[in-house]
């Protein structure tokens, strides 16, 4: 008999970025002006993932999500060798200081990237270390609310492969809760939520 009991306590689903993989088809209604999927994403998810690779205007951006979603809302935002080097980097900074410092909750940072990441961020927000090929990243320290986990996915996951990937979950985590950040089809999502059920998370 399989032993479903889970070695974490809650496990929490969000983006990774607002359009993931095919949400802006299978999320998203076809109607939905495209001002209005930020508020409809926080209708159903409580955090997301801002990806290094996914900032366009990072000043009009973050203003526009901090008009748009409340204080609840939470932010993780991923930060890798490729965004520092970029000549976006510094708006991001601004942007993340400027407008969303209250509401960042956690970084998600390369090893690579760790050694230039500012001082006073490494200070202020806690830093979760994602290791090439690894599921969970590291807790940090201090100050983390959950761990965080990031899973990619170009096709829908196998029973056996979902199962797999929660195991890594339950032997992996250092934390009760953890933040499952979705990279993958929203047919996953369903995938996921299912076997949420099955472990009581």
């Amino acid at each position: 008999m399989i032993d479903f009991r889970p070695c974490f306590g809650s496990l929490t689903l969000a983006g990774y970025g607002w359009e993931p993989a095919d949400w802006s088809l299978a999320f998203y209604p076809d109607d939905l002006p495209p001002d209005w999927r930020v508020p409809y994403y926080a209708a159903e998810f409580n955090s997301v993932l801002l990806p290094a690779g996914g900032w366009q205007a990072p000043l009009m951006d973050a203003a526009f999500w901090l008009s748009e979603l409340d204080a609840g809302f939470s932010y993780y935002v991923e930060i890798n060798h490729e965004l520092m080097q970029s000549g976006v980097w510094a708006q991001v900074q601004v942007a993340v200081e400027r407008y969303l410092r209250e509401q960042v909750v956690g970084l998600l940072v390369e090893n690579l990237a760790m050694p230039a990441l500012p001082v006073a961020w490494k200070e202020y927000f806690p830093v979760h270390i994602l290791q090439p090929g690894q599921l969970l990243a590291d807790m940090p320290p201090i100050g983390a609310m959950a761990q965080i986990a990031l899973l990619r996915a170009s096709q829908p996951l196998s029973p056996m492969a979902l199962r797999n990937v929660f195991e890594q979950m339950q032997q992996g985590t250092s934390h009760r809760d953890i933040v499952l950040f979705v990279d993958a089809s929203w047919a996953t999502v369903g995938q996921i939520r299912l076997m949420q059920q099955l472990y009581g998370v």
